[in-house]
């Protein structure tokens, strides 16, 4: 039997506050205990096995099932939940700290599946024991009710303080878009390769959007936390304090990686992003670097894909970040980077922006999963667009060089570059 939380259309969430009455707390409270008891249950599992498996919600619900009917009268539905947030949380413990422990439960808060809720008259009507309901008023002035309300209810999630109604809208997979832009994100900048899908893939355009300004305010609101705990003494101030800043910190990043994502997709509303799936990249980066490691580690590459994916029409696709800075797109040969920013190709004889010609090769990547391979250097539109790749090299003033289009006409490429780096 398929769940229907489990569905491949897009889910969307509606969010409002409300006062919950006296039976929805006390429930809320019933279920954090037995979430506290299932955790333990589900530790001791773990443990008595021999490799350290979290077991599945399936298998917890037939350990606890008997315990659970017996000391609650709550629809027996309710034990699923309970069974999968206590496994989520295991399991989330164990992936960020390494080992596996029983986390706390601090917050009052549940989630209902599709069968303990239903829609009626402006109202959600939960069932909390069998033919006893509770009502909660929906938050139908949401900007965005009317347009998710389209979509079927998939899951409920109540708390102390706010209501998050899900829907599922949409048909299933989104289509793939007609062009294909290639992103490569960095530090600083993300650079993008566009293209157009066709009989023929073709180059389009080469863009670098600046995102200095988000490193900046990273930097700046780390300057603010240290200033803090070397001079405020007071525990409960300081701490105060830290929260704040690290609040303000999160929501002016957000603010800037709406804008941007929100400007890449009203520019290419028939475009499929493609992006490096960097899973795991802060976990396995092993780098003796303090300050690499520093930035790696606030780098919210993730933050601005989700934003992306979430407003684009299309699908966005992810390939393997493996190689796109260790082997040259255009010919297949292996780069060697003099300095951070330049690829250097003895193959083609030729030294490209290293960022840039990335997001080349994220490209090409993309081009093979939608079953339209091509090979750059045999493509007619390279030739045209090769000089938007090159690296331009740092004046001693600190302005760029102005010699791509030189370069580009020049007799022997390599020679001339040579010359004049």
């Amino acid at each position: 039997m398929s769940h229907s939380w489990r569905s491949e259309g897009q889910k969307r969430t509606v969010i409002w506050y409300y006062k919950p009455p006296d039976e929805v707390v006390q429930y809320l409270q019933d279920m954090q205990d037995a979430i506290r008891y299932t955790l333990q249950v589900a530790y001791l599992m773990a443990t008595r096995d021999s490799g350290g498996r979290i077991h599945s919600p399936i298998a917890l619900r037939r350990e606890l099932g008997d315990w659970f009917y017996s000391r609650y009268d709550y629809a027996r539905h309710h034990i699923n939940p309970v069974c999968r947030t206590a496994v989520a949380m295991l399991k989330s413990y164990r992936k960020n700290h390494h080992e596996l422990r029983i986390p706390e439960v601090k917050k009052l808060a549940m989630r209902f599946d599709a069968e303990l809720f239903k829609l009626a008259d402006g109202n959600i009507r939960v069932t909390l024991q069998p033919n006893n309901y509770t009502w909660i008023p929906i938050n139908t002035m949401n900007k965005r009710y009317e347009e998710y309300s389209r979509g079927r209810p998939s899951e409920l999630l109540i708390t102390d303080r706010k209501v998050c109604l899900t829907f599922v809208v949409g048909k299933g997979t989104k289509p793939l878009g007609s062009k294909i832009i290639a992103s490569d994100l960095n530090f600083n900048t993300v650079d993008s390769t566009k293209a157009s899908l066709g009989s023929a893939p073709k180059l389009e355009a080469v863009k670098t959007e600046s995102i200095k300004h988000i490193a900046q305010i990273q930097n700046d609101f780390s300057r603010r936390r240290r200033q803090v705990q070397l001079h405020i003494k007071n525990a409960q101030k300081r701490a105060k304090k830290l929260k704040e800043t690290r609040g303000r910190q999160r929501n002016r990043i957000k603010d800037a990686l709406h804008k941007l994502s929100t400007e890449q997709v009203k520019k290419n509303p028939d475009g499929t992003f493609i992006f490096e799936d960097l899973k795991g990249i802060r976990k396995n980066g092993k780098s003796k670097n303090k300050k690499l490691r520093t930035y790696l580690n606030r780098w919210p590459y993730r933050m601005y894909q989700s934003m992306v994916e979430y407003k684009s029409r299309n699908r966005t696709l992810f390939v393997s970040p493996g190689g796109t800075s260790s082997r040259c797109p255009v010919c297949g040969g292996k780069l060697k980077h003099p300095t951070w920013a330049m690829s250097r190709c003895n193959t083609c004889g030729v030294d490209y922006d290293r960022d840039r010609l990335a997001s080349l090769a994220i490209l090409c990547r993309a081009l093979r999963l939608c079953g339209q391979p091509f090979a750059v250097s045999a493509d007619a539109s390279w030739q045209h667009m090769r000089d938007e790749y090159l690296h331009t090299p740092i004046k001693p003033n600190g302005g760029r060089a102005d010699w791509t289009k030189n370069a580009v006409n020049a007799p022997n490429l390599n020679v001339y570059m040579k010359i004049h780096i």
